[in-house]
């Protein structure tokens, strides 16, 4: 690999990481358009590089995600028990979904998950009033199990850790405080991200036209400079959005999600 495609690797690994820890997302937003955009520059065959694109992602979810979480963490942000119900039926949803995805287009399925994610941006942007008391509300177990196992899907279909989907699920529905969904976002997601990329590991394996060097469709070697990148950057953004109200933190977030739906669309 040329200097100069590690050090645009690892820029790129800075930009995902602080969107990670900022919005309680995985990162996989940016890293999916970005890594299919370097194997067409590498000439990797386009029968896979969306399934690449999409499992190198998923792998350097699971690192961002992981040093969000701590953040969130450390400032009281996670409800555990939440990660536990949903990270459970997240699993099935991520091996299910990476099997389907094996066999679908990877441009039907963003564009499906675009609508979705347009419907929770939506959502948050027509909610204006700030609530009176931010608690938590009681755990509902069948919610969290459904949010999980739909997250789980979603989240190998498009190679994106699934905050952009459990996060406003979570505030909106469940009622969970805007930070609090955030933290317990960020902590599932990696979950969800072990269990798609597993998925496409077993996938891939036996695929004559994925490069050498790889595992399935994990292309580790080029994850690891944006992993590099995402690690650091990640805690920085978790506490960039600690320190903000959680009102504009909703409105950014919702903004965010307008983009996401937009790049998916035309991308």
């Amino acid at each position: 690999m040329e200097l100069l495609h590690v050090i645009l690797l690892l820029v790129g690994g800075c930009c995902a990481g602080f969107l990670a820890g900022f919005f309680g997302v995985g990162g996989g937003i940016v890293l999916v358009p970005m890594l299919l955009v370097y194997y067409q520059a590498t000439n990797v065959t386009s029968l896979v590089s969306t399934h690449m694109a999409f499992a190198t992602s998923l792998l350097i979810i699971v690192f961002a995600s992981l040093s969000s979480a701590y953040q969130y963490r450390r400032n009281g942000h996670v409800v555990w028990k939440a990660v536990v119900w949903m990270g459970a039926t997240s699993v099935a949803g991520g091996l299910i979904g990476a099997v389907l995805a094996g066999g679908m287009q990877g441009k039907s399925l963003r564009q499906i998950f675009a609508g979705v994610v347009i419907v929770s941006a939506l959502r948050m942007l027509m909610e204006t009033r700030k609530p009176k008391i931010e608690e938590m509300p009681p755990l509902q177990v069948p919610s969290l199990l459904g949010t999980g196992f739909v997250v789980g899907l979603l989240s190998a279909f498009a190679g994106v850790g699934g905050g952009v989907l459990s996060v406003p699920v979570m505030n909106s529905l469940l009622k969970f405080p805007l930070k609090k969904a955030l933290g317990t976002s960020s902590a599932t997601i990696v979950i969800t991200a072990l269990a798609a990329g597993t998925g496409y590991v077993i996938r891939g394996w036996s695929n004559t036209l994925v490069p050498e060097g790889t595992l399935g469709y994990v292309d580790w070697l080029t994850a690891l400079p944006l992993i590099a990148g995402s690690i650091p950057m990640a805690a920085v953004g978790a506490q960039v959005a600690n320190k903000m109200k959680a009102t504009r933190l909703k409105q950014i977030f919702a903004l965010f999600l307008l983009v996401i739906a937009m790049k998916l669309l035309l991308f």
